[in-house]
């Protein structure tokens, strides 16, 4: 650690992010493409239960290729089309737990970044209102619980996101009977809780065990639905339900395994000759999720069939678009919905303590501007660093060399969160987050202090903004 005049300064270097100062929330990229990792390590995936070698050398020919295609799919922006944001990340990495970590330091951060920033355009609106229902938050239920396991999926923490404790306000949706439009939303939340291993509500556990009858395990709202969206549903069900099984026999709900084993048995009922549920590829790749996390008896159903069935429904690891393909390709690797609660994803490598290098006479250096500002105060001061350091090189230098000149920053999985300058700190509950400027009050900068090498004369201005008003 550095201490600066009661300033402390985590550093990190290695994974440049564009996280940092929140900047982000106005990413304007500028990256020429990405970088897609061009060798994907075989899985140790017993397919059907194992015993099938062929075809466990044909999933994980598949598995690569839709990975390489959902990657490759990405927007500049580092956004995935049509909202899909949070299902690409999440399917990649059930599909291979180090893919992100594999990836190049800016496609880390591009990545990273547009899924924070996705989910607080969402959430800094409802935060400026102290004490706003959940009904406010202009995000469904579902879609929060898909970028939670995406969150949790690439080690960015859901307890603490930016002040905001995702998991309390799951819990606030689950409590509420209208939260949810159907149970393949509800489940997705559920699934968001287990998956951190955070203690889910009796009430909220026994809503999902008794879903749309009580009478019923199998009834849904779209039971005379051709296209396969009952399924759909009892499938999140079962796997939201081996999830939560533990919590549940703790709390000791009734009839948890009997109404698990009937949703069980309704789904492999409807499987069809060709190995396929209701001849729909999301629908098929669901079911096996489903019935291969609660371990259903290889003798029961045609699972062997149904895969080979799934892998002739893609074109060099395409299922049909980014949805479809997200969805499916957790199967690919043994996985489903549930499986962050007992799976390690691979997060980057971090580098232990970086310190900048004491300048030399040898040294190229560049020297650069800094303004604070907050409110109508502006300080202003000059620094001096090794040319291709980063910004927060610059700022430990700063800091190392004027005692006007303070900040604090906190760790995290993918670098340096910006929290406080001069004794001024950011403030979820309040909005209030340190922007950066480069040049003028007008431009925002592309990327956060890991992200950014000043050039000679240039200006970074940092303004406490507020966003309530956004």
């Amino acid at each position: 650690m550095w201490f600066r005049k009661g300033s402390v300064i985590y550093s990190r270097s290695i994974i440049q992010r564009i996280r940092g100062t929140m900047d982000w929330i106005f990413i304007a990229f500028i990256v020429a493409g990405l970088v897609v990792s061009p060798i994907i390590a075989a899985t140790n995936c017993p397919i059907c239960g194992g015993g099938h070698p062929d075809l466990e050398v044909q999933v994980n020919d598949v598995r690569v290729l839709s990975v390489q295609w959902l990657a490759s799919q990405q927007n500049i922006d580092g956004s995935w089309p049509s909202l899909n944001t949070m299902n690409a990340i999440l399917g990649l990495q059930l599909a291979d737990l180090s893919w992100l970590a594999d990836q190049d330091d800016d496609t880390i951060s591009l990545t990273t970044s547009r899924l924070e920033y996705e989910l607080m355009t969402y959430l800094l609106p409802w935060r400026a209102e102290c004490r706003a229902p959940v009904k406010d938050l202009t995000l469904s239920a579902g879609r929060l619980a898909q970028y939670m396991l995406a969150l949790q999926s690439t080690c960015i923490s859901t307890s603490d996101f930016y002040g905001v404790d995702l998991h309390r306000v799951m819990r606030r949706f689950l409590r509420e009977s209208d939260s949810f439009s159907n149970f393949f939303a509800y489940s997705f939340g559920i699934l968001s809780q287990c998956s951190s291993n955070v203690t889910i509500s009796r009430k909220a556990l026994r809503r999902l065990k008794d879903g749309d009858s009580r009478s019923d395990p199998c009834a849904s709202q779209f039971a005379l639905d051709p296209s396969g969206h009952s399924i759909d549903i009892l499938s999140l069900q079962v796997m939201a339900m081996v999830c939560a099984r533990n919590q549940a026999i703790e709390l000791n709900i009734r009839r948890w395994d009997l109404v698990l084993d009937a949703r069980v048995q309704c789904i492999i009922s409807d499987q069809l000759d060709n190995g396929s549920f209701r001849n729909n590829t999301i629908t098929t790749a669901l079911a096996v999720q489903a019935l291969t996390s609660a371990e259903a008896d290889q003798g029961s159903w045609e699972c062997v069939d149904a895969v080979q069935w799934l892998l002739t429904r893609q074109i060099d690891g395409d299922f049909g678009g980014v949805a479809s393909t997200a969805q499916i390709i957790p199967f690919l690797n043994c996985n489903n919905f549930g499986s962050l609660r007992l799976e390690a994803v691979e997060c980057p490598e971090t580098a232990e303590t970086a310190v900048p290098p004491t300048i030399q006479l040898t040294d190229e250096t560049v020297t650069f501007d800094i303004q604070v500002k907050i409110n109508d105060d502006v300080e202003s001061y000059t620094v001096t660093t090794i040319e291709g350091e980063n910004l927060y090189f610059g700022m430990i230098r700063l800091a190392d060399s004027n005692s006007d000149f303070t900040f604090e920053t906190s760790e995290s999985a993918f670098g340096e969160s910006l929290d406080g300058i001069n004794g001024v700190f950011k403030d979820a509950t309040a909005s209030l987050y340190w922007t950066i400027r480069v040049g003028d009050l007008d431009t925002s900068a592309p990327k956060g202090i890991e992200g950014l090498q000043p050039s000679d004369g240039e200006l970074y201005i940092f303004v406490l903004q507020d966003f309530s008003t956004k």
